[in-house]
């Protein structure tokens, strides 16, 4: 009797052994996130099994379920590089480099009520051989070549808007010094100097506003076609290119004071000359 319970467990521990053996049992695959971008770019979906290595000859090859793609908040710097990303667990993650014990990088999320620069301050006094930074310090840190691009911007707009309202003045002043007849006219009729001097200051307003509007028009179609070329481009919802209120906002006001001075300064030209030299006569 105890030879076949004998036999019955070595028989049961075969059986046991085999289905170890077998693929799927022995080696059951991790999980792993992966950003909306990457798994369009490699083809996978929620729930597929894919083979990852940490070495580029995929000598030691791990299997990964997708269990779950998200569309991430993208940095223009990463979207630039065009990386494909995957996040692992920690256990997993350390078999699959082997690398035991060791990080790169700790992120650590305070309570709103918590002092961030204190607790870097703690932090860098606790131990040595690390670096902490508090969430601004690190966006100012890595956002340094971006801040570049934005004064560059700047300056060019500041130039554009400058050339622009150059241009947006001499079209006034050609525009309300062509009435200049009809300004005599009025003169003769009786029309006060005052009354004269505000139509031809509204008339230039309203001729710089008017081709604000048609620039800002011709800015918005430049923008909708930029970021309609560029994001499918890089498979990004970033924007590209944007029309801010506060530029809108800042180009109205400056063309409404152009057209202003502009329009005060053809009037006081024109009220100078006499009204029968203004009609021809």
């Amino acid at each position: 009797m105890g030879h076949y319970r004998a036999v019955a467990r070595l028989s049961l521990l075969l059986v046991l052994t085999s289905l170890l053996a077998l693929p799927g049992l022995a080696d059951e695959p991790g999980e792993v996130a992966v950003p909306e971008r990457t798994a369009k770019r490699l083809g996978i979906r929620e729930g597929d099994v894919v083979e990852v290595a940490a070495d580029p000859g995929m000598r030691a090859v791990r299997r990964v379920r997708v269990a779950v793609v998200w569309s991430p908040k993208e940095h223009p710097a990463e979207v630039a590089r065009q990386e494909l990303r995957m996040v692992f667990r920690l256990p997993f993650l350390e078999t699959l480099t082997g690398r035991t014990d060791a990080v790169d990088r700790v992120v650590v999320r305070l309570r709103p009520d918590a002092d961030a620069r204190r607790v870097r301050e703690d932090l860098e006094a606790w131990a040595m051989g690390f670096d902490a930074y508090t969430a601004e310090e690190l966006a100012a840190h890595t956002s340094r070549a971006f801040v570049v691009v934005s004064r560059f911007h700047r300056a060019i707009a500041f130039v554009t808007l400058l050339a622009g309202g150059i241009f947006l003045v001499a079209v006034t002043g050609l525009r309300t010094s062509e009435m200049r007849r009809e300004i005599g006219a009025l003169r003769l009729v009786g029309i006060g100097r005052g009354t004269i001097a505000l139509a031809v200051v509204g008339i230039a307003t309203g001729v710089a506003l008017f081709g604000t509007l048609l620039g800002l028009g011709i800015g918005a179609v430049l923008v909708a076609a930029i970021n309609a070329y560029y994001r499918p481009l890089f498979e990004t919802t970033l924007q590209f290119a944007v029309l801010e209120p506060k530029t809108v906002l800042a180009a109205a006001v400056f063309s409404a004071l152009l057209g202003v001075l502009a329009g005060a300064a053809v009037a006081l030209r024109l009220l100078r000359q006499p009204p029968l030299e203004q009609v021809g006569r």
